[in-house]
């Protein structure tokens, strides 16, 4: 049976971008089969956990990240990857909804908003393991540091990412 990784990309992004590309190819070299989750951003957070097949491996980046932290909360994996989580618990309501507001009706900023007010990361409840990861530059802690790397997935992050499989 082939080893199953789900991507989900960061907030406004997709796995059409080549950057996912390039990762879902290396990691397809290493007999990954890939499963590419291209979320919603204009819906809550919360809004976007789906299963996944037992002992697959979810990779999320930034608010992807977040995405497959509250995965990994209801279905059980093999493992998670959490690169350049989002830290949600310093954004302000207020600037949450004015960043929103960028993009989207204030109706549907301040739904989402509130919605990632009501998220708890905490990584004690977790009952998959998992790594975090962080550009060196992005002033995060994480398991391991990307070297030269800032809020962005670079071919250096995806060595790391394929180094850790």
């Amino acid at each position: 049976m082939k080893k199953t990784i789900y991507i989900i990309p960061g907030l406004g992004e997709n796995c059409n971008l080549i950057r996912y590309k390039m990762l879902s190819e290396a990691l397809k070299n290493k007999g990954y089969e890939v499963i590419p989750v291209n979320p919603n951003w204009y819906r809550p957070l919360s809004e976007q956990v789906f299963s996944v097949r037992k002992n697959s491996i979810i990779f999320g980046f930034s608010f992807g990240a977040i995405i497959a932290y509250l995965i990994a909360k209801k279905y059980q994996c093999k493992k998670v990857i959490f690169a350049s989580i989002s830290p949600i618990h310093e954004f302000s309501y207020n600037s949450l909804v004015k960043d929103y507001c960028k993009y989207m009706s204030k109706d549907l900023a301040i739904e989402i908003a509130t919605d990632i007010k009501k998220i708890k990361i905490s990584f004690k409840n977790l009952k998959a393991p998992f790594t975090t990861l962080a550009g060196q530059f992005e002033k995060m802690k994480a398991d391991i540091l990307i070297p030269k790397t800032r809020h962005r997935i670079t071919p250096t992050y995806i060595k790391y990412v394929c180094d850790l499989l």
